[in-house]
């Protein structure tokens, strides 16, 4: 039925495995907002992919395993974006003075604007890229074009980027959704 796209079965699912992945997931993150968003994410993927869904097993068996690799994921995006953290903690003195935190706050407007100028497709995979981690590969299967659709789209934000924040975009290389959290760096 859920292959379907019969969406009583797949509110049945939902509701029936919601709360036990949402206690597993926080007690391992330590966070009930992420948990909360790495269930979502579990079931939205579920939902996108309905119409190829094989299920081998139960589905307790398959959303156990799809939670304890959402959390892998979770924890090695983690590590990284605090490897990232301490490295450019390294490269730059602390900012504490209110020119600076303004300008920051006006870098990342217009960070976040010029990502919204984009055409919509081409913003799409870009978030994909920066802000979920999606490889082109993954973006390309989940959109229905090519790895060099989404290579074209991403050079493109790049380029649109790299012109409109000029010098303030280097070679840095961080994703999207991190340069929120930190300041952009390029």
């Amino acid at each position: 039925m859920l292959q379907a796209g019969d969406s009583n079965a797949f509110k049945l699912i939902y509701d029936r495995f919601w709360n036990k992945l949402l206690v597993v997931a926080a007690k391992r993150l330590g966070s009930m907002p992420e948990a909360e968003e790495v269930v979502q994410d579990i079931f939205l993927n579920l939902w996108r992919k309905r119409e190829t869904f094989t299920l081998k097993a139960s589905f307790e068996n398959y959303l156990a395993v799809a939670v304890k690799f959402e959390i892998i994921n979770r924890r090695a995006k983690r590590m990284r974006e605090n490897t990232l953290r301490v490295e450019l903690g390294s490269l730059w003195p602390p900012v504490s003075d209110d020119k600076a935190s303004f300008d920051l706050a006006y870098l990342q407007q217009q960070l976040e604007q010029t990502v919204n100028s984009l055409p919509p497709k081409c913003q799409l995979v870009f978030r994909l890229s920066r802000d979920d981690d999606y490889t082109n590969k993954q973006i390309a299967q989940e959109l229905g074009v090519t790895e060099k659709a989404v290579e074209k789209h991403i050079s493109k934000a790049l380029k649109v980027l790299r012109k409109r924040l000029g010098n303030y975009y280097t070679g840095c290389t961080i994703k999207f959704g991190f340069a929120r959290e930190v300041g952009f760096c390029g």
